[in-house]
């Protein structure tokens, strides 16, 4: 079966998801974040969540060996946040533009959560690599999540209000 894969990926893009920052540091401890909108819960017990990396990105070879990564659920505030680390090149965050939890990952603020995960399994599925995190620490915070929907961002305000 063969598909026009522009097509298919404007198809997909009819599925609403929140986006997030996935953040962790690198041998020399510096933080590195990345857009992502492929971020699910896996299991309560034990708590595992997990998100998909492209195999070409950039920050490939970063993220497919990093020990521990964070999940950040951007607020509905931080679209230029997450335009910022969509692009190409070197996602670097600057000293003091995080937290920390458990791990050391970066933790983002102005989030309305952020799980702080130890990777647990990796899974090589088509042109992706599927991170699977157990979470060590999470946290939650008032506020209207930031979406994404065919090509563009937006706010579950609307959501909030039903």
């Amino acid at each position: 079966m063969t598909f026009d894969l522009k097509d298919y990926r404007t198809a997909l893009g009819s599925f609403a998801t929140g986006v997030t920052i996935v953040t962790t540091l690198d041998s020399n401890g510096n933080g590195h974040g990345l857009t992502v909108n492929s971020f699910t819960s896996v299991s309560l017990e034990p708590p595992l969540v997990l998100w998909c990396l492209g195999n070409k990105s950039d920050s490939f070879d970063l993220f497919s060996k990093c020990d521990a990564y964070a999940i950040n659920i951007l607020s509905d505030s931080q679209g230029e946040m997450a335009m910022r680390f969509a692009g190409k090149g070197d996602q670097k965050l600057a000293v003091g533009e995080y937290a920390a939890l458990e791990t050391g990952s970066p933790i983002l603020p102005g989030t309305i959560a952020a799980f702080d995960t130890k990777v647990a399994k990796r899974i090589e599925a088509g042109d992706h690599l599927i991170l699977i995190g157990q979470t060590m620490a999470y946290q939650s915070h008032q506020g209207q999540g930031l979406a994404y929907f065919s090509g563009q961002f937006g706010s579950t305000a609307a959501l909030a209000k039903s």
